[in-house]
């Protein structure tokens, strides 16, 4: 597989009840980001831009992802509806 642009990645634990940045590295995307909500989650985390709620963000029970289309990684929040939810993610 061939890729332009860079790949970035990671994880981000201790999602609770405040929205936390995604990640802060604002290299430009060229298809987006995937985002997984680890399988031995307790509950549910919400993915979306900032200012993102357990009421507005999209929904991922443990074990889901979802490809979030973007072109700067940065630009997206994460908030669990329990702490101690974890997701990880990768870009391109």
């Amino acid at each position: 597989m061939q890729t332009s642009g860079p790949i970035i990645h990671g994880a981000l634990g201790s999602i609770g009840a405040t929205a936390l940045q995604l990640t802060t590295n604002a290299a430009p995307l060229n298809s987006g980001v995937r985002i997984k909500a680890l399988a031995g989650n307790t509950n549910k985390v919400y993915v979306g831009l900032a200012g993102v709620t357990t009421s507005t963000g999209y929904e991922l029970s443990a074990g889901n992802d979802v490809l979030v289309p973007c072109k700067d990684a940065s630009t997206i929040f994460v908030i669990g509806s329990a702490t101690g939810q974890e997701v990880r993610f990768i870009a391109n």
